[in-house]
């Protein structure tokens, strides 16, 4: 009888046992102390000027989940505004409409100065006057734009 019952037992953990022994040997993960941050966006860093031109948005915006979605907006728009065949008045209204639809009145009256500096920075690379921007303008709105982006993560 014992050895009737031996040699089931044999054979049910030679069907099965044999795996069940293996988790006991193996070895646990331990997770690393300190990863590094998540980066938002992977941007170049810009060019002296166009730090110098774009650092008081750095300075406008303190919430950092507001100095993420505007990263990202900018980021968008930067990459985008090169396939543009538009005037200025059109680029200035797609940024426009593209803010309201994103943020909705999240950022309305919150940071003082934020629509004028982004008024003056448009202004800047493409004129007050309105007409069909060039190659150039597109470059320059791209360029300014993605250092908004870029100066906006840096504080994160």
């Amino acid at each position: 009888m014992y050895k009737n019952i031996l040699a089931a037992v044999l054979l049910i953990y030679s069907a099965f046992g044999t795996g069940w022994l293996d988790f006991l040997d193996r070895p646990i993960p331990s997770p690393d102390p300190t990863p590094p941050p998540a980066k938002i966006l992977d941007i170049e860093t810009p060019n002296k000027n166009v730090q110098d031109r774009v650092v008081i948005f750095s300075e406008l915006i303190t919430d950092p989940n507001d100095r993420a979605k505007l990263a990202i907006f900018n980021y968008e728009f930067a990459k985008r505004v090169l396939e543009y065949k538009a005037t200025s008045q059109d680029v200035n209204d797609v940024y426009t409409i593209a803010g309201k639809a994103f943020f909705g009145t999240d950022l309305v009256d919150r940071y003082n100065g934020l629509a004028e500096e982004i008024i003056d920075l448009l202004s800047d690379c493409i004129t007050d006057e309105n007409h069909v921007i060039t190659e150039e303008e597109k470059q320059k709105l791209n360029l300014y734009f993605m250092g908004v982006a870029w100066v906006l993560i840096q504080k994160g």
